[in-house]
């Protein structure tokens, strides 16, 4: 039985015009009166992430947040910390000197701001979905006083794979590498992904991936997809995605979220 529907943001739980509609808000209040726990899990921070919580009323019983792709989580209603594993300042810096020899930009996260290396459209997309400050400073390793969970190189789409690749082979011992978006290329310490903080919720919680759907789009929800006993991608996922989902549903201007729970967990076949 499923008893945790955790689900991707960006491009899976909203829409092309970033909204919830009406439909998926429905469901989610069908899932709250059966006792079954709506868990945001993204690649944003907490704080990118609160008016979402709050527009849901997520925090309004015994529930959980999973933030920077998993390098945080908490509990929504008591604010406990289940688990957390920043970088450290010198590790931040190393992935700054890393971007800038690839010709990429670079963001972070210091004191609740954006922290990037130049005026950027990808740190301004960043900027949006979180609602925080942009930080611009070319010396930027000088403004890094704090750790952060991730650091995000940006790069045009056409050319972000490859270096995501790249970065993946150079790095991959000591760091977590996925994309989010087409430009987004994530970087958190090893061992952090949406899945592993799943299996860690999931062993605190006292269930198994048989009590877990998973939603999603993008690569860095792969782990959580395969981990999930339901694993399911909206139909304008990453084809990667889509290939290891059990599902493949509606897109997420389709209402894709809705017609997973609905078809697997509401039992309302449509």
């Amino acid at each position: 039985m499923i008893k945790l529907v955790v689900t991707d943001i960006d491009d899976t739980l909203v829409n092309s015009r970033n909204e919830i509609s009406k439909k998926n808000r429905e469901v989610i209040e069908k899932c709250k009166e059966q006792d079954i726990k709506v868990i945001l899990a993204s690649g944003r921070p907490d704080f990118g992430m609160m008016k979402i919580v709050e527009d849901l009323k997520l925090d309004s019983y015994d529930n959980y947040l999973l933030s920077y792709n998993g390098a945080r989580i908490a509990n929504l209603k008591t604010g406990e910390v289940v688990y957390e594993k920043f970088l450290s300042p010198e590790r931040i810096k190393f992935l700054i000197d890393i971007a800038l020899e690839n010709d990429c930009d670079i963001l972070t996260y210091q004191n609740g701001d954006v922290l990037t290396n130049r005026d950027n459209e990808y740190a301004r997309v960043e900027v949006g979905l979180v609602g925080a400050k942009l930080i611009i400073a070319e010396n930027m390793k000088e403004h890094i006083k704090e750790g952060a969970a991730k650091v995000i190189i940006l790069k045009y789409p056409g050319e972000a794979q490859a270096v995501k690749e790249k970065l993946q082979k150079e790095l991959g011992d000591e760091y977590e590498v996925a994309t989010s978006k087409p430009f987004f290329i994530e970087v958190n310490d090893k061992g952090i992904s949406k899945g592993n903080s799943l299996d860690a919720l999931c062993k605190k919680l006292g269930l198994t991936k048989d009590n877990v759907m998973a939603l999603g789009d993008g690569l860095n929800d792969l782990s959580m997809i395969e981990f999930a006993g339901m694993g399911v991608a909206v139909d304008n996922a990453n084809p990667v995605l889509k290939e290891a989902a059990d599902f493949i549903s509606k897109s997420n201007d389709e209402d894709g979220f809705a017609y997973a729970i609905e078809k697997f967990i509401l039992n309302n076949e449509n």
